[in-house]
């Protein structure tokens, strides 16, 4: 079984007002093991979760898309408890 790296988001909610909650948001991008100029391997599906604080799983997603959305698939938040 791989192990999935865990990072931390670097985005916060803005002004919240209930009690926020601390979710799991899984992305996963295409990277290049031999990133050199001439020196590109096959690519690699490449997996991280990122751990962040919001009031409902639809802020927390919306918070890693900011993050990632450029780089990566975001999936779906999981609620941590």
């Amino acid at each position: 079984m791989e192990k999935i790296p865990t990072y931390k988001s670097r985005f916060n909610p803005m002004l919240p007002t209930r009690e926020l909650k601390t979710f799991i948001v899984p992305v996963e991008w295409w990277a290049f093991k031999n990133d050199r100029l001439d020196g590109r391997s096959n690519a690699t599906l490449t997996k991280a979760n990122i751990e962040t604080r919001g009031q409902d799983a639809a802020e927390a997603r919306k918070l890693v898309v900011r993050e990632w959305g450029s780089i990566a698939t975001v999936g779906t938040p999981t609620e941590v408890k």
